[in-house]
């Protein structure tokens, strides 16, 4: 075989494979346990900053990384919500929960995935909120958490709150233990 052809063919392969692997998901494909594709793609579409460095693409991969997990993080926000409702008996309360658990994480997905240098939520404050949550599991605070989760979700979106005062003490007091 020529080995000319036998590079194009080893190249056409590696970029069938690496097409494959990347393909983007269509509606038809979708999780059905998270907001609709379409609910994503409409706020990439209005951010046209963010667009110009990030293809729908990349940024739909990011948005189910975030309610699915992925490698470097298994808990995507679909199992945090699971999690936040397991033990919760009220049937009152426990819709209460989903229902803002459902709001955070349109507002934390739709901002995380965008291109690092456009976004106002970064990865220390999802790690953060997570931890947080537990602990509000563990004391019983889950409804009081959530409640501050969410203003805090929206104040830094509306650039009412610094990014540096998203930390584990906002929420449980450091002489706590709670995370160390």
């Amino acid at each position: 075989m020529n080995l000319k052809f036998l590079r194009s063919l080893i190249f056409l392969y590696v970029a069938l494979l690496t097409a494959c692997a990347n393909r983007p998901l269509q509606e038809a494909e979708w999780p059905t346990d998270i907001p609709t594709r379409a609910f994503f793609v409409a706020h990439y579409e209005s951010d046209l900053e963010n667009k110009a460095g990030e293809d729908v693409d990349e940024y739909l991969l990011w948005v189910i990384r975030f309610y699915k997990g992925w490698e470097l993080y298994r808990n995507g926000w679909t199992k945090v919500t699971e999690d936040s409702l397991h033990g919760v008996t009220d049937p009152v309360a426990a819709q209460e929960i989903k229902t803002k658990m459902g709001l955070i994480g349109e507002g934390i997905a739709c901002e995380w995935a965008k291109n690092k240098k456009d976004r106002r939520i970064l990865t220390r404050h999802v790690v953060v909120w997570g931890n947080a949550l537990i602990e509000s599991i563990k004391r019983d605070q889950e409804i009081a958490l959530i409640n501050r989760v969410l203003a805090d979700v929206n104040g830094l979106l509306l650039k009412q709150i610094a990014l540096d005062d998203v930390k584990a003490e906002r929420y449980f007091p450091r002489d706590d233990d709670v995370f160390m």
